[in-house]
């Protein structure tokens, strides 16, 4: 070999050596840093064990044949990979926009959401309010499949008029139709309420 093809073999070596440092120190280094921020990002909004997976700040909307618009949110989530459709929810809000222009807002500790259907348990600390009606209870039911809502369990129910405990309420989200009733029979409890106005 002659010095003019050693010095082309060693220009050539030396142009890839540069190649390969600038790819290292400039590209390798921004890709690894990317995919380490995604990683971060990631955790932030999911945490998962073998069995279970965290979402952070859940929101689902549905409609129903009547033309009522469902919506849930949560500060964050808990699917279970045995239960493949239903999401146990902290800290929860829901309303429901009716097709006449009411609509029924829920606030709960817990719920469990039943995503292919909507159906949902709000579990401790439930308050429903709807127009001039509220009920406070450990347990409501929407039964969204049904148009239905149930609520049990220390139920406390007001208007602007009476004050009611009872064992179970159920409204009807078609008819506005409401059900109170008591588990053994008993009679409801009503305490008649006056506001300042009578």
């Amino acid at each position: 070999m002659n010095n003019k093809t050693i010095f082309q073999v060693f220009l050539i070596l030396f142009v890839l050596f540069l190649i390969i440092f600038f790819y290292i120190n400039y590209f390798y280094k921004k890709d690894t840093e990317l995919v380490s921020n995604q990683d971060e990002i990631r955790s932030t909004n999911f945490s998962e064990s073998p069995d279970t997976t965290t979402i952070k700040e859940i929101l689902y909307e549905s409609y129903d044949n009547e033309g009522n618009k469902f919506t849930i949110k949560s500060k964050s989530g808990t699917f279970d990979e045995k239960k493949k459709d239903e999401i146990n929810m902290i800290n929860v809000e829901a309303k429901i926009d009716l097709a006449n222009g009411t609509f029924i807002r829920l606030v709960s500790d817990t719920a469990k959401y039943n995503s292919s259907n909507s159906n949902t348990k709000f579990i401790k600390n439930v308050r429903l309010g709807y127009l001039e009606h509220k009920i406070n209870s450990n347990n409501i039911n929407v039964i969204f499949t049904e148009s239905k809502i149930e609520a049990y369990n220390n139920l406390i129910y007001r208007n602007s008029d009476i004050k009611l405990s009872a064992d179970k309420v159920e409204l009807d989200l078609i008819t506005k139709n409401t059900k109170i009733f008591m588990f053994d029979n008993s009679k409801v409890k009503i305490i008649k309420e006056y506001n300042g106005n009578n």
